[in-house]
């Protein structure tokens, strides 16, 4: 299973608490770093970086206690994650940099520019929660639990794989309850790069997200507040498991200066790593308009 793409590097940067490991492709272009979601790795951004990396010089750390990077107990705050992120922008990436962060990445990229906004030239939000104090939904309790479950376990990539596939989440409005594999886009494929990312996650992280204390201090409305630059929302369908709602998107409209907003009808909170050609052109389009 392919882990890398031509011209992109692995490296490890110190970001003080933990060691982050992060990919680099070629300085084509300004900077782009790309932020993954809870219990994901770097590589799930591998379907859009042929294309952006063409234009731009791409940067795609792992989160603490995700992927190759280092492992603090109990230590995924999103304040956390957004320290590591904030360091390795001003010590590693030279130039204010456009932020593309997906699910919990999102989260982390409006914290950033929100708190550290010489560092941040737009941020990209990738269907996350905005307005935030716990898990919304009975479906990514499950989700995040039976994962939790998973990696504390271990097993092969094979085994993980196939348990990811058994996770059985609750729909919402159906009150029926179904099988991940059965869920669409859920191919072999797709479940082994899962399972590959759910092997390298630390069980704490998705333990702090069911409990809720990953969203210790969050308030939605003042991290927009602080976010004067151009931003992107991208939002998934809330039928399909879309993590950003209409109220967050109203939200978002009301309080930033400067934003656009792309609504996928028929895509679901994986939103690029299951399809990534709509997400590439909103991006793409986005990133346009910045240069002009």
């Amino acid at each position: 299973m392919q882990d890398t793409l031509p011209g992109i590097t692995e490296h490890e940067f110190d970001a003080g608490e933990v060691r982050l490991n992060y990919a680099e492709g070629p300085p084509n272009g300004p900077p782009l770093v790309l932020v993954h979601g809870l219990g994901r790795r770097w590589q799930v951004f591998l379907p859009l970086i042929p294309a952006l990396s063409m234009r731009w010089h791409i940067f795609a750390p792992d989160l603490r206690g995700h992927g190759k990077s280092g492992r603090v107990s109990r230590g995924y705050r999103g304040t956390q994650y957004s320290d590591d992120i904030a360091r390795f922008l001003r010590e590693r990436v030279s130039d204010p940099a456009i932020l593309f962060g997906h699910s919990l990445g999102g989260m982390v990229g409006m914290w950033v520019a929100a708190h550290q906004s010489e560092l941040v030239r737009a941020p990209i939000l990738g269907d996350n929660m905005i307005v935030a104090g716990r898990i919304p939904t009975p479906m990514y309790v499950a989700l995040f639990s039976g994962l939790r479950d998973l990696a504390r376990k271990g097993g092969s990539v094979e085994e993980i794989a196939t348990g990811i596939g058994r996770i059985e989440l609750p729909l919402p409005g159906l009150g029926e309850s179904v099988f991940i594999r059965n869920l669409p886009g859920n191919d072999e494929a797709y479940l082994l790069s899962w399972a590959c990312c759910v092997a390298q996650a630390d069980p704490d992280t998705y333990d702090m997200a069911v409990d809720g204390s990953a969203l210790e201090g969050w308030n939605g409305e003042t991290v927009l507040r602080g976010i004067k630059c151009s931003t992107l929302l991208l939002q998934a369908s809330r039928e399909l498991g879309g993590l950003m709602s209409d109220a967050d998107v109203a939200l978002a409209t009301r309080l930033l200066p400067h934003h656009t907003h792309v609504k996928f009808r028929a895509l679901g909170h994986a939103l690029f790593i299951q399809q990534p050609e709509p997400v590439l052109r909103a991006v793409t389009n986005f990133l346009e308009s910045l240069s002009e």
